[in-house]
């Protein structure tokens, strides 16, 4: 039985065009990938640590396909965590707390060990349209893909049943991503994104 499990709102911008080659095993747009995944916990544990109501992101950049490796990564948690909910956060965003979602599988395609950050989060929703702000680390926001002959809201999903992030994504684009975390710095705009709901381990 895995330690930990969760029930969230997830919220991921990239750098690639709409729909992310990489979720069909292909070569991202550019080559590279930079990313932010966003998790709103609405119930979860590590153990015996509730995780309720606090958010995790996980800023990381590519310099080349995912799984040609070379990532850097910085784990953002939430700061009203306490001190048991950081430690549980920090074992599962870094990977060491073993399956589920992206993070044990994404660890192993760093450089070196995700650096973990604690500070204040901001996230809101309203349809295909949210906003983010990671205190001074990272901001973005999110909203529907409009159509180029009439400029109305695409309604789009994709759906991946084996899909290790999430497996039914609404599409929708990024607005604005701007990250400046840790020796990571990256923007992008008008591109890839998607607003989910997931369970890991549940």
């Amino acid at each position: 039985m895995a330690d930990w499990w969760w029930k969230a709102d997830y919220f991921e911008t990239c750098n690639c065009d709409y729909g992310c080659p990489c979720n069909l095993t292909m070569i991202p747009t550019d080559g590279t990938c930079q990313a932010i995944d966003v998790w709103s916990i609405k119930e979860g544990a590590y153990g015996s640590v509730r995780l309720d109501g606090l958010v995790i992101a996980l800023i990381v950049r590519w310099p080349n396909p995912i799984h040609h490796g070379n990532g850097k990564a910085v784990v953002y948690i939430d700061e009203r965590a306490d001190k048991s909910q950081r430690e549980a956060l920090a074992r599962i965003g870094t990977g060491q707390a073993g399956t589920g979602g992206p993070f044990e599988i994404f660890s192993s395609t760093y450089s070196e060990p995700a650096k973990v950050v604690y500070g204040p989060v901001k996230i809101s929703r309203n349809g295909k349209k949210a906003n983010l702000q990671l205190g001074s680390a990272a901001s973005a926001d999110w909203e529907p893909i409009l159509s180029d002959m009439d400029k109305s809201e695409a309604n789009a999903r994709m759906v991946l049943p084996g899909g290790f992030i999430w497996k039914d994504g609404e599409m929708v684009n990024t607005r604005r991503c701007e990250v400046d975390v840790e020796g990571l710095a990256f923007r992008h705009e008008n591109s890839s994104a998607f607003l989910s709901e997931v369970e890991y381990n549940v």
